[in-house]
């Protein structure tokens, strides 16, 4: 399964720095990502980190000259955010009449 998240990278030393960046991982099952798998591809894309709560996927390095926090603020399942009826009802009362492309 299709797991998109945003996570925030904190620069703890210096004020203002701090970044929302995206990531995606998959799954076997429906069940999310573990935070050991987020912590593979944190270090996969080149972060130095460590799991500092696993409850609230917070990672931190250990780095003093320049530490870093990571905190995983929204996590989703595509397949899920698709299948809403109700939202789909509605984008259609916006679709215009008329041939279909393509048929």
């Amino acid at each position: 399964m299709e797991w998109n998240f945003v996570f925030r990278v904190d620069h703890l030393n210096k004020t203002g720095e701090e970044r929302n960046l995206k990531g995606l991982l998959f799954t076997d099952d429906k069940n999310p990502p573990s935070a050991e798998a987020i912590l593979t591809f944190l270090k996969d894309c080149g972060y130095d980190v460590r799991v500092k709560d696993a409850e609230q996927l917070i990672f931190q390095d250990e780095n003093p000259d320049n530490p870093v926090e990571i905190r995983i603020v929204k996590l989703g399942n595509e397949e899920e955010m698709h299948s809403d009826t109700a939202l789909r009802y509605l984008a259609e009362q916006f679709r215009r009449p008329g041939p279909q492309i393509g048929g």
